[in-house]
């Protein structure tokens, strides 16, 4: 009953973000279309006036003869058909960044819906937290009815191994490559997060190097005229979004590997390689981490035989990290030490 209340809230709560983004976008859809609206009725005026004014000047000059006053007519108007040629020429430079400016922002929404329809599927379709029958199996058993795990309680060290990547949500899990391969695989969510850092903000970019592109190669404006204030802004956003997106692929999980073949340990991170037989024990850790926010993060570590502790996985999902920690274990051939909550 509960589960199916925090369901109803859930969706509720998500109901309401995006009514209120489709609000929020119909009216700014509705505010450009008006200020477009009165821009194209600027320009329209602002062209019957030339045109009065050309028509004016043409039907003097077409006199048989010209007075002073004529020629001081045409003289005059002349003059403020140049200044109303320079006002139709800003509001079309205006027009066209107005124009550039609102392509910029949709597609630019574009991307950031595209991002967030990304990040979704990969929180809820087969979610990286999600447990095999074999892992809800170990789960609900006690340690000891496991087949194959050893238990050695009095391996236990205080000395815990620095935490790896502390985090209050599921990070990676140590899934098998092959049945002699184990690996640290990013998970879902955080894959699901640095593909929406690098999508976002892509939009605009896209519609800048199409509007230089355009200035280059079919308009042919020199390289000197051309404006860069919008291109430079949105490059620096992709660029800032692009290395955290990259970031958080590669350089959030340790990425290591276990090879029962060649009885070693891979970790990337640290560019070491243990052996199967330098490891002691495999310890199941509960770290507080403190700050802005502090949560319990899980850690499986490694307890070498020379003292030494290593940090082999760490995330904030104690049921996927306690299976992790028994496939791990089993795949060694190392007893585990769990500690008795």
């Amino acid at each position: 009953m509960l589960k199916w209340i925090y369901g109803v809230l859930i969706a509720a709560f998500i109901a309401m973000v995006v009514g209120g983004a489709v609000s929020k976008a119909k009216d700014s859809w509705q505010a450009q279309q008006r200020a477009i609206t009165m821009m194209q009725e600027s320009q329209q005026k602002q062209r019957q006036k030339v045109d009065e004014i050309r028509d004016r000047i043409a039907r003097t000059q077409a006199k048989p003869s010209l007075s002073d006053h004529d020629r001081w007519l045409i003289a005059h108007l002349q003059k403020t058909l140049d200044g109303l040629e320079t006002v139709v020429d800003g509001q079309q430079t205006h027009s066209t960044q107005l124009y550039r400016g609102l392509l910029r922002t949709w597609v630019g929404f574009a991307f950031l819906g595209l991002a967030m329809v990304v990040l979704a599927f990969c929180l809820l379709v087969r979610p990286s937290k999600a447990l095999t029958r074999e892992e809800r199996q170990w789960l609900t058993s006690h340690p000891r009815d496991i087949p194959g795990l050893l238990l050695d309680p009095g391996a236990y060290r205080n000395n815990a191994a620095p935490v790896r990547g502390g985090s209050n949500f599921v990070t990676a899990r140590i899934k098998p490559a092959r049945a002699d391969l184990l690996r640290i695989t990013r998970s879902r969510a955080l894959s699901g997060m640095g593909l929406a850092f690098l999508i976002a903000p892509q939009g605009g970019l896209a519609v800048e190097l199409y509007y230089i592109a355009d200035a280059l190669f079919v308009s042919h404006i020199p390289f000197a005229q051309i404006t860069w204030g919008g291109t430079m802004q949105a490059l620096m956003l992709s660029i800032s979004f692009t290395l955290a997106g990259l970031f958080v692929l590669f350089s959030t999980t340790s990425n290591a590997r276990l090879d029962r073949r060649q009885q070693t340990i891979t970790l990337p991170g640290d560019n070491r390689t243990l052996a199967f037989n330098e490891v002691e024990s495999v310890q199941l850790n509960q770290v507080l981490t403190t700050g802005e926010r502090s949560f319990v993060n899980s850690q499986i570590q490694l307890n070498l035989r020379n003292g030494e502790t290593l940090s082999l996985l760490s995330h904030g999902g104690k049921e996927q990290i306690y299976v992790d920690l028994i496939r791990t274990a089993l795949f060694l051939d190392k007893p585990a030490v769990i500690p008795e909550t």
